[in-house]
Formats: structure tokens, C-alpha cells, sequence
């Protein structure tokens, strides 16, 4: 009997060692996982920098690029078909207004000049002639009459080939720097073939372009300030017109200033990097740009709200390098985040690491 009572102890022993090994291990693992627990929600906190936001000033500038256009830029081209017999400037140099550049063959013309002067002559002694025999009543009204109209029609003939005349000497209509001249002595032109061109640079235009949404805030006389690549030199001007409708492709409206020239550095044609300074702006929000995010329907910031996070749709402004204007959506004292953007969620736990000042 005692055999069957050793086997049956030795089996419960064992069972209780299985049993241990089973059990104790889940009662620690219960034990730690409050501690566990803990962690899990520490390193969920996100953190992060902040900006509290402020009303500040504004200065208003709008950046953009520029075309820079002659004062006045004429393309010379004859009125008339004829060759060229002379040329009289040197290109690249300043012309006065009126100064003969070009002289068209005009012999045909002056042939004809001769041969109407002569029959003008005729036509004035045979009207002298018909005037003695219509005072002694020889010569009748009608036959007076037109005689006198051959004479008329003559001189006007006179006139018409004098004004063709003036046409084969091509002056400067204004007064600039002539360009490099397309044609020769001895070059058959007619009104189709552009021979040169004056530019007046005595001062110098520029075109540029600002979007829409500024119509309201730029009025004419604003001053620009403008730079030109090649040059170190800062260049100023002031806003005189404008194209009176908004261009339909890019939603812009075409301004143009105008600005001194002195010793005609600025040449037709070079691009400028144009500042436009509007009127500043007072109790404007500005935020950091990386604190902006851009959604489906327009823009959104994420603030801090008793520890967690809040998105917040806004309304943008005025955009600078490093900051944007925000219209709408929120208020001085709310703190922005502005850094682990894109770990937020809404309601995520937010602990702000450093304030920083845009100042």
C-alpha cells in the first residue's frame, strides 16, 4: 500500500510546480502593466514650440517682377517706295527731334516739280491774259473762269508733290538714342520694311503686375523701389496708370511707374525685381509660415487649448517670406503651434518646449 500513496504524492507535487509556472508569471505581468500604462500615455504627449499671437505692424509690400519699357520708342520706317541715297547718324548715338536720318532717290520727283512749275508759269500769264480781254468784254465769264481752275489745279498738284518731297527725307520724330539700322545706302525700301528705331531713355517706364486681391490697397503715386540684375545700385519710382481691367489668365492688373534715368544706366527690355509698398498695417496677426497648414477647402493652424491640440480653419492675408497674415479664425493671446505639425492630432496632448517671439 504505501507505493499507490509515494506515486500519488510525487504526482501532486508535480502538478503544483506545472501550476506555479503557469500562474505566477500572469500575476507579475498584471502587476506591471499600470506602470506600463503610465509610459504608453508619457510618450504620446507631442512636443512643441509655440507662438502666442499678437497685433502687430505690417509693412505692406507686394514683390514681384517687372519689364522695363523706353519712355517713348518710335520704329522709323519710310511712308513712301523708294531707295535709299543717304544715310546721316551713327547708330547708337543720341538724335535730336527733326534730324534728318535717311534721304530717299527724289530725282523723279523733282523732274516733276520742274514740269509743273513750268505750267504753272504758263497757266499765270495765260490768266492774266483773260483777265484784260474779260474787263474790255472779249472774253467770256466761263472761259475766265476756267482758266483760273487750270491754275488752281496746278498749284495743288505743286502741293501734293511737294508733301511726297518731304517725305524722302525720314527725320526723328522724337528725340533719344536711334538703335542699329536695318538697311544700306542704296536699299530699295518701302512702308512694310522697319529701318531703325529711337528710343527715349531720358527716363524709363516699368511694367509689372500685382494680383487681384490688392486692387484695394495700391492707389495711383505709391512708390516702388526696384532692382536690376548686373547692377548693385537700388532704383525708386512711382506708380502713374494702370490697365483699367484684370488680366483674365493669371487674376493680376498691370501697373505702370515711371523713374529717372540719369545717365541711362536702365536699358528697355531688362527685368526688375520690383518692390511696391502699400500702406501699412496696423493690429495685423502674423504667424510663422510653417505653422499653416493648407487643406482641401483653404487653411488651418493647429493651437493649444488646456494642453491639447485644436485645429482651427483661417483665412490668410498678406504672405512674407518667413510669415503669414491671418484674417480670420483667431484672436490675440492663442497660442500657435508651430513645430511636430504633422504628429498632431485634434486632441492629442501638446506640452509647449519654447515660446518663440517673431519680434
Amino acid at each position: 500500500m504505501k507505493k499507490p500513496v509515494k506515486y500519488i504524492s510525487l504526482f501532486l507535487i508535480i502538478v503544483v510546480i506545472i501550476a506555479a509556472i503557469i500562474i505566477v508569471p500572469k500575476l507579475t505581468s498584471t502587476q506591471d502593466k499600470p506602470g506600463e500604462n503610465t509610459g504608453n500615455k508619457r510618450s504620446q504627449t507631442v512636443l512643441a514650440d509655440a507662438y502666442v499671437l499678437k497685433n502687430t505692424t505690417l509693412e505692406n509690400n507686394i514683390k514681384t517682377v517687372g519689364t522695363i519699357l523706353a519712355n517713348e520708342e518710335v520704329e522709323i520706317r519710310s511712308e513712301v517706295s523708294k531707295k535709299i541715297s543717304g544715310i546721316h547718324f551713327k547708330e547708337g548715338t543720341y538724335v535730336g527731334r527733326g534730324r534728318t536720318l535717311f534721304t530717299l532717290d527724289n530725282a523723279d520727283l523733282y523732274a516733276r516739280l520742274r514740269k509743273l512749275e513750268i505750267q504753272e508759269d504758263l497757266l499765270e500769264k495765260k490768266l492774266a491774259r483773260n483777265e484784260q480781254l474779260k474787263e474790255k468784254g472779249l472774253l467770256a465769264e466761263e472761259d475766265y473762269d476756267i482758266s483760273e481752275t487750270e491754275l488752281e489745279q496746278v498749284r495743288a498738284d505743286i502741293d501734293i508733290l511737294l508733301i511726297d518731297i518731304s517725305k524722302t527725307s525720314i527725320r526723328a520724330p522724337i528725340s533719344g538714342i536711334v538703335g542699329l539700322r536695318e538697311v544700306s545706302r542704296g536699299s530699295y525700301v518701302s512702308p512694310s520694311v522697319p529701318l531703325t528705331t529711337i528710343q527715349d531713355v531720358s527716363k524709363i517706364k516699368i511694367d509689372f503686375s500685382i494680383p487681384e486681391r490688392y486692387i484695394s490697397a495700391f492707389k495711383v503715386g505709391q512708390k516702388i523701389k526696384f532692382k536690376v540684375d548686373g547692377m548693385n545700385d537700388d532704383f525708386e519710382g512711382e506708380v502713374y496708370a494702370f490697365e483699367p481691367k484684370v488680366e483674365g489668365n493669371t487674376r493680376s492688373l498691370i501697373l505702370r511707374a515711371v523713374s529717372s534715368n540719369a545717365g541711362r544706366k536702365l536699358l528697355p527690355g531688362t527685368f526688375a525685381n520690383v518692390t511696391l509698398n502699400l500702406d501699412n498695417i496696423t493690429n495685423a496677426m502674423m504667424v510663422p509660415t510653417e505653422a499653416v497648414i493648407p487643406i482641401l477647402k483653404g487653411h488651418q493652424v493647429y493651437i493649444v487649448k488646456d494642453g491639447k491640440a485644436q485645429p482651427i480653419d483661417v483665412e490668410i492675408g498678406t504672405r512674407l517670406s518667413d510669415r503669414v497674415q491671418i484674417l480670420s479664425g483667431l484672436n490675440p493671446g492663442d497660442t500657435v503651434i508651430i513645430t511636430n505639425i504633422l504628429r498632431l492630432k485634434p486632441g492629442a496632448d501638446v506640452k509647449i518646449e519654447k515660446t518663440i517671439n517673431l519680434d
